[in-house]
């Protein structure tokens, strides 16, 4: 059994107790392959919410490395964990405001991020939603170089302002695409500090708790050149309830 499927039994197991007082709760593994970079990763979010708004995600995310790197499930590395704590504030029966905080860490940095997330239900079929989020990345202090131009080697902060459109049918299959805007004080894309991603999720509810899921996204290859890439992402959710 491979780390990552160990992993995702593991944490399934610790979660079972918390269900009983939870609202929502659900397990989601996704495998993820970059196709200029040929790089694969995988994640693995255990997710609840409880009666009175408050939710709580955990992720733990992994990566293949060195000369196998283009090669699925074979050298698989930690990839860095994040914790998540969000609150679901209902001002009408179709609009949600959801404030955010959330840690994402790895071996060389800590990123501090707070969120706001406004959400609309415009009828039975479509949905819309945008958030402004605020990034800082708090490197390693063995590891930033202050001499280095444009903070390569030293703390970033990024502001990201994402938008949403949903389509939810009365079938089995829902629709969502996802447009991202960043603006930074370090280089990210093309000798500038800004930069965008596009993303196109497909889910099909096999069953009340299994649902597949397939994306596909348009995002950066460096920091210095105009290329872009995709990014196809294959998962499952699985909803305790």
């Amino acid at each position: 059994m491979n780390s990552t499927l160990r992993t995702l039994v593991t944490v399934a197991a610790i979660s079972l107790p918390f269900c009983a007082s939870a609202d929502s709760a659900s397990i989601n593994y996704r495998h993820q392959f970059t196709e200029s970079d040929s790089i694969h990763a995988d994640r693995v979010k255990l997710s609840y919410r409880l009666e009175n708004g408050l939710g709580f995600e955990g992720e733990l995310k992994y990566r293949t490395a060195g000369d196998r790197e283009d090669v699925a499930y074979d050298n698989i590395i930690n990839n860095g964990h994040e914790l998540t704590v969000n609150y679901n504030y209902k001002l009408s029966p179709q609009s949600t405001l959801t404030p955010a905080f959330q840690m994402d860490s790895s071996k060389d940095s800590t990123s501090y991020k707070f969120g706001l997330k406004y959400s609309y239900k415009i009828n039975d079929a479509f949905y819309v939603a945008t958030r402004y989020r605020r990034d800082a990345k708090k490197l390693d202090r063995d590891q930033i170089n202050e001499e280095l131009p444009d903070r390569a080697k030293d703390n970033q902060n990024t502001n990201r302002l994402e938008g949403w459109l949903g389509y939810t049918p009365a079938s089995k299959w829902a629709y969502e695409y996802q447009y991202i805007y960043f603006k930074t004080d370090y280089i990210r894309y093309d000798n500038k500090k800004s930069d965008y991603e596009q993303n196109l999720t497909v889910k099909y509810k096999l069953t009340k708790q299994w649902v597949p899921f397939m994306e596909i996204g348009d995002i950066k290859v460096n920091s210095t050149t105009d290329d872009r890439q995709a990014r196809w992402r294959l998962g499952v959710q699985y909803n305790f309830m």
